[in-house]
């Protein structure tokens, strides 16, 4: 109905059709609401119809889409849920929707979205991928292993699959298998220092401690700056007794990165080994400077004092280690040992106990 002259005290009823595509949201003027329009007319009066885009899943989902792009994971999950609501096979809604709660670490539910997208889309290869992520997150290896075999089936060349799997067989101590995911990985992608590092981390494990040093030298040709390869080459030199070298080694992993703590106590058992008691109590004081709650620390540190005859500091130091962690028998075993060297007897039979109650073999 539009405009026009009306016998003044008569009623007009005004009616709203929108286009496709479109939704009538209300009324404004001489009506309100979204109800029936009728207009007495007593008066110059103004009625307009308003329409709004009708919703649909395509316009929720990309809402949800720049939620995503801008990490906000809850919002993007309620709009990937309008989308699902309005459509409940729109695919790529559940998988974004599981990959948003797999970023807010609720796997259960991300393989549960990840599932049904399987289900309406079963040859998509990256949502395997992805539900084999949130699989692992949850130690549920096993589970994550056939859907990155699943991956790999539908998509041979995706070095990410062979990836995840390695590392998956890594976790449950299956290293030659890992070893074996990560050499592929290594083929189709050639500089791939994670690779790399793995793959000498799995060796290392296995005992081929050379092979591994190989992997950990290819790293450093690759890059260079990456303070973490120094670090395992060192363990690996360390096992091998070259302790020098893994000195070497630990020393370029902390000019690298001066907070690596773990770089500290290893070198710190490097020139333990080599008998270099005042340098190793050095590296386990920077340690314990670094992390004053690791018991490994003081213990060792208790250990290089132990050896130089100052037995009063290392019992000071195995007693820090106890009450950090006190099921460590050895601790007890020498601290029981340090109280003998300064004759109290009575103290270090009690630890003597204690150790042999934590652990058989001190008995």
């Amino acid at each position: 109905m539009g405009g026009g002259v009306y016998i003044e005290g008569n009623s007009a009823t005004v009616s709203a059709t929108p286009s496709r595509g479109y939704t009538f949201s209300g009324w404004s003027g001489a009506c309100s609401g979204t109800g029936r329009c009728v207009v007495t007319m007593n008066g110059h009066k103004t009625v307009t119809a308003n329409f709004s885009l009708t919703p649909n899943a395509s316009s929720y989902y990309n809402k949800g889409q720049d939620y995503k792009d801008a990490d906000n994971w809850v919002m993007a999950i309620g709009e990937y849920t309008r989308a699902i609501g309005v459509n409940p096979n729109y695919t790529n809604a559940y998988w974004m929707r599981g990959y948003s709660y797999e970023k807010l670490d609720q796997d259960q539910n991300a393989i549960n979205d990840y599932t049904k997208a399987i289900q309406l889309d079963p040859n998509e290869p990256v949502l395997y991928g992805n539900r084999g992520l949130s699989y692992s997150n949850l130690g549920q290896y096993q589970l994550a292993i056939d859907d990155y075999t699943k991956a790999i089936q539908l998509d041979p060349d995706n070095s990410e699959s062979y990836y995840s799997r390695a590392s998956s067989y890594q976790k449950l101590g299956q290293y030659q298998t890992a070893i074996n995911d990560y050499t592929k990985v290594i083929q189709l992608d050639p500089d791939n220092t994670s690779a790399y590092g793995n793959r000498g981390n799995s060796y290392h494990n296995l005992g081929q401690y050379q092979t591994a040093i190989n992997d950990y030298n290819k790293i450093a040709q690759l890059d260079p700056s990456d303070a973490k390869s120094y670090y395992n080459r060192g363990n690996s030199y360390n096992e091998l007794g070259q302790y020098q070298t893994a000195i070497n080694d630990y020393t370029k992993t902390i000019q690298l990165d001066p907070d690596y703590r773990k770089a500290y106590n290893a070198r710190g058992n490097s020139y333990y080994n080599l008998k270099q008691y005042q340098t190793a109590i050095a590296d386990y004081t920077k340690r314990i400077q670094l992390d004053p709650d690791y018991a490994g620390a003081y213990y060792n540190r208790g250990n290089s004092y132990y050896n130089l005859k100052q037995y009063q500091t290392a019992i000071a130091d195995y007693t820090k280690a106890i009450q950090l962690n006190p099921d460590d028998a050895v601790a007890y075993e020498w601290r029981g040992n340090s109280y003998r060297n300064l004759g109290q007897y009575t103290n270090a039979n009690s630890d003597d106990t204690k150790a042999c109650s934590l652990d058989s073999q001190y008995c």
